[in-house]
């Protein structure tokens, strides 16, 4: 192991933390972003929390699914929905690359060693 780095071992592989990391980060930015809209759709439209969600989760991810909701909403709901779907769609890969390029490149790495001991 590189001195200041630590690996994280899932599955017998091993997976460098930072990774682990961003991709928790990903996850939670976009269950913010869900959750947010949901969460103001439920304040300016007139429906239940499930169509709603149901409504916001389809829309981050551009699956094309609706419940009937959408041509019902107010202007403002549209372009909530509308951002929404942007977002899905280039938002995770965005910060994905950019929160992949690492600051300090390492040139070498040394091989590990298994010593037995005992």
């Amino acid at each position: 192991m590189i001195r200041g780095r630590r690996d994280v071992v899932f599955f017998k592989q091993r997976v460098d933390e930072s990774k682990v990391h961003k991709a928790l980060t990903i996850t939670f930015a976009a269950v913010f972003l869900v959750l947010g809209a949901t969460m103001i759709l439920c304040i300016t439209e007139k429906a239940d929390f499930l169509t709603v969600l149901f409504e916001t989760t389809s829309a981050f991810g551009t699956v094309g699914l609706s419940m009937g909701l959408t041509p019902h909403l107010t202007m403002f709901g549209k372009i909530l929905v509308s951002f929404v779907m942007f977002a899905g769609r280039v938002g995770p890969l965005t910060v994905a690359f950019a929160l992949s390029i690492d600051r300090k490149k390492e040139h070498f790495r040394y091989s590990e060693g298994k010593i037995t001991i005992g």
